[in-house]
């Protein structure tokens, strides 16, 4: 039985043949892609370890991918679009124009690329998975609280946590979804992270005209650049899950996805990973609260338990406990003015965040000080009481975290004004020490802070963010009888 390529739900009214096919080619396109960056061979990918050897294909990993004549077909999105369902569209789009001698070689033809693409495996450790595919719906925070890094730790986590972090992925089975997750992951980490390093490096060089200096028109094209492709990968990782792209049966459904059972690299996940992945869960805002959103004194209370639980000397604990006490006494005692603490960029409007990103090139005032008016503005706008007190020990992880973000972005960028003010940047410095007759200034070699505000940017920013997409396991609650009406679908397919 021919597939059907569907189109989107959003644009089913375009029946034409010529869009049907430039949506199978966007979809080969990024077949080809995930396939030549983030894919080894059967044993693996090569920064894994070596595989144990490969058996036959169990029930998760059916010998032929192809639809039966006596099944009923489902259009889904890029969470149940398998590469072996888009493959045999793209061939069944394309076969009226081959020539004659394909055409009879179809079903060979098809049974091998499958054949292939079941051998062609990837361990589960280097695949990100989209949100809905670990149980997210549109109300659960990591929709919201995400960035590719953060992402692919989730994942991890939950695929540690469910014991199946060593098993691994046939392409056969592999989403688009999961394809377009991956790929995004290995562009920001190696593409669109160094840039954003690089841009916040560049000299001034020479003024052009006010405020506008030649380094200011080079990192230009490299922050619309990374805005722009950032934006792109967010509505195509939503309208994906939401379209309609290929036709499946109910079997190949649920196969995506899918790991060998009896495949497994050989790597072992260290113990502490697994320990941490035994207590946390996906954060839910009806039955399990984010970690962001817990206060400071359960944080102190848990803590102290965890060491006591680990320690066999009861001298120690009694020491521990004591610690425990002081420390919480201390947070109860100790007020702060906590929404006077601007709100987290994660948290701005689009207008706050558009403001946020073109202030970056206003000199003095763009960036970190901009943004605490941007985060102080909407405190405001939403209520808050930037007068009122509230102890430490109510405070929020979120809370918490989001104070030492700004406290890091405000020392860097006074750093930075201070070494283009008089002061001398440490790169200028050296080279000055190394070449004493150059004469070289601070506007002929990149800025240090650059590097400095990496670790706020790519280590707190996405630790906060693993904080507030997960739970503590202990906390999950049942389900309710009735959720709530506002609560999304995870799936958009239709029969």
């Amino acid at each position: 039985m021919r597939r059907r390529v569907e189109r989107s739900g959003l644009a089913g009214m375009f029946v034409g043949r010529g869009r049907r096919r430039t949506l199978v080619t966007a979809i080969a396109v990024l077949v080809v892609t995930a396939v030549s960056v983030s894919f080894g061979s059967e044993r693996g990918v090569g920064s894994m370890a070596a595989a144990a050897p490969p058996s036959a294909p169990t029930s998760s990993a059916p010998a032929v991918s192809s639809g039966s004549d006596d099944q009923p077909e489902e259009c889904v999105g890029s969470r149940f679009a398998t590469f072996g369902a888009v493959y045999d569209a793209i061939f069944d789009s394309l076969l009226p124009m081959m020539p004659p001698e394909i055409k009879r070689q179809e079903a060979s033809i098809k049974a091998r690329a499958h054949r292939d693409m079941r051998g062609l495996r990837i361990s589960k450790l280097a695949v990100s998975n989209h949100p809905h595919d670990m149980g997210a719906d549109d109300e659960s925070p990591i929709m919201t609280y995400r960035d590719p890094i953060s992402q692919w730790i989730v994942t991890q986590l939950m695929n540690v946590r469910e014991g199946d972090a060593t098993e691994s992925i046939p392409v056969e089975n592999l989403t688009v979804a999961q394809a377009v997750e991956t790929v995004w992951l290995y562009l920001y980490v190696t593409v669109m992270v160094p840039l954003t390093v690089a841009r916040r490096t560049v000299p001034s060089i020479a003024t052009v005209a006010g405020p506008i200096s030649v380094g200011t028109l080079i990192t230009l094209p490299i922050l619309l650049g990374v805005f722009a492709a950032t934006q792109i990968y967010k509505s195509v990782s939503e309208r994906l899950v939401e379209s309609c792209i290929v036709s499946v049966t109910r079997s190949e459904k649920e196969n995506a996805g899918k790991s060998v059972k009896d495949l497994r690299f050989t790597d072992s996940v260290p113990a502490i990973v697994r320990d941490i992945a035994g207590q946390v869960d996906l954060a839910d805002p009806e039955t399990c609260p984010a970690i962001g959103d817990l206060p400071l004194s359960r944080i102190v209370s848990r803590t102290s338990n965890y060491l006591q639980a680990i320690t066999s000397n009861p001298v120690t604990d009694r020491q521990i406990a004591a610690m425990s006490d002081d420390v919480q006494r201390w947070m109860r005692q100790t007020h702060v003015h906590a929404n006077l603490i601007p709100a987290d960029p994660a948290d701005f409007n689009t207008a706050e965040y558009a403001i946020s990103q073109i202030g970056v090139l206003l000199p003095y005032v763009g960036g970190a000080p901009l943004d605490v008016v941007i985060g102080l503005s909407h405190n405001n706008n939403q209520g808050d009481n930037l007068a009122a007190t509230a102890p430490i020990s109510q405070l929020s992880v979120t809370k918490t975290l989001t104070a030492a973000y700004y406290a890091y972005a405000l020392s860097a960028h006074m750093v930075e004004l201070a070494w283009s003010e008089g002061g001398v940047d440490p790169a200028a410095a050296l080279l000055n020490d190394l070449f004493p007759s150059a004469g070289i200034t601070a506007d002929m070699v990149p800025k240090s802070t650059g590097i400095v505000g990496a670790p706020n940017l790519y280590g707190l920013v996405v630790y906060h963010n693993v904080l507030r997409s997960m739970c503590l396991s202990e906390d999950k609650r049942p389900a309710p009888a009735q959720q709530s009406t506002q609560r999304v679908p995870v799936s958009a397919a239709l029969w």
